[in-house]
């Protein structure tokens, strides 16, 4: 069993005041070993805050003044309590005592045991309060330590998923053979996005892409691009998709389709919005489909720019989204611009200001995908409310 470490007082006083010894005894019954001395000089010599827990002293000694032996205790040891003793005449020193950090002071004379007792109990609740005060900010201190390293490994995490998500995606720009040019900008308004772009090569003739622009930000919104590039590499992988012209709409269906199942049965709570398209550079010929797509897609040609039409429900949310796929034919010279909705928040007023002041700046930078980030102020911005993506293609 550990021993009661045990309590001393260091207790300084003319040792002729009446009341020294009714102190002394207070002092005793509450469990303190007195030291008690009549020399101010004497007590700072034999003072040591490893070993004495509370100092009482007059402020009026035969050699020295009470507030010089509270100062140096003060600077030896601030944790040390001390109580001073004075007379009503010394109001001046007990607000300079206070000042220099007395626990307390007890005016004298003294004809109750009470009045240091109840002084002593002050003091003792200080300390205990003083304790519990460094234990807390000994505990936050260490539950802040636990956060920061768990911050750290946080965005450790997602760094890692970021350089994860950015090897998913493809080159940019990219050349096909046919003479179309892919390339996008995609910037997540977190560490992860929710906003994902696809493009490929299919047969000598076809060019299949995909914009989707998952609810929400972060990682969980990261995780179903992830999911929906899986599920499109693992169809692409068990079916021949998009390489026969009779059946390029019905692929296009059968994608939509399928990822509007996964992301029912996984039961996520998300859903996406999507615009997935197939250029035929033999027969200058866009094949496209829409789920809930905002803003919608825009052509660029030597006429202007205008949107293009077309209407689907959003993916993860309807059994039957209503996809129905459009064809259009395209001219010697064209621009595709496709964005996902958050570049719509770079922009002022209601939605439909807001995509006709975007459709004029496609207009005015004619698609050009770094003249329209420039128009946008993409690349200069610092943050984002949301993820920012433009996909764009092109024919010359």
């Amino acid at each position: 069993m550990t021993e009661l470490r045990q309590k001393h007082a260091l207790f300084l006083v003319d040792s002729s005041e009446p009341a020294s010894k009714l102190i002394y005894d207070a002092l005793s019954l509450r469990g303190y070993i007195v030291t008690l001395l009549d020399s101010g000089v004497e007590a700072i010599g034999h003072f040591s805050p490893d070993k004495y827990e509370l100092v009482i002293t007059d402020l009026h000694l035969p050699d020295l003044s009470g507030l010089e032996v509270l100062r140096k205790v003060k600077r030896r040891s601030p944790e040390t309590p001390v109580v001073v003793l004075a007379s009503n005449s010394d109001v001046t020193d007990v607000v300079q005592a206070l000042r220099l950090g007395a626990g307390d002071y007890v005016l004298k004379p003294i004809t109750d045991a009470c009045v240091i007792e109840h002084a002593i109990n002050r003091i003792d609740e200080a300390r205990e309060l003083s304790r519990q005060n460094r234990a807390y900010r000994e505990e936050l201190e260490q539950r802040n330590h636990e956060l920061r390293d768990h911050i750290d490994l946080l965005q450790r995490d997602h760094e890692a998923g970021r350089q994860l998500q950015q090897h998913l995606l493809p080159r940019s720009p990219y050349q096909y053979p046919a003479g179309i040019e892919a390339a996008y900008r995609l910037l997540p308004s977190l560490y992860l996005s929710g906003d994902f772009i696809d493009y490929g090569l299919f047969g000598e003739r076809f060019v299949a892409f995909y914009l989707v622009d998952v609810s929400g930000h972060g990682v969980s919104s990261a995780l179903v691009t992830a999911l929906i590039k899986h599920s499109i590499m693992h169809l692409l992988r068990e079916r021949t998709l998009f390489t026969q012209l009779n059946s390029i709409d019905d692929d296009l269906i059968e994608v939509l389709t399928m990822i509007n199942r996964e992301l029912l049965s996984t039961k996520l709570d998300k859903h996406a919005s999507m615009f997935v398209g197939v250029i035929d550079s033999r027969a200058r010929q866009l094949h496209y489909a829409v789920a809930g797509q905002v803003p919608m897609p825009a052509l660029v040609t030597e006429e202007g720019a205008h949107w293009l039409s077309g209407k689907g429900r959003p993916l993860g949310l309807f059994e039957k989204g209503n996809w129905v796929v459009q064809q259009l034919s395209l001219p010697a010279s064209w621009r595709l611009v496709a964005c996902s909705d958050g570049v719509l928040e770079l922009l002022s007023g209601d939605l439909l200001e807001r995509e006709k002041r975007l459709l004029e700046k496609i207009d005015h930078t004619r698609g050009d995908l770094d003249s329209l980030c420039s128009a946008l102020k993409v690349d200069t911005t610092e943050s984002f409310p949301d993820d920012i993506t433009i996909l764009t293609l092109r024919q010359d």
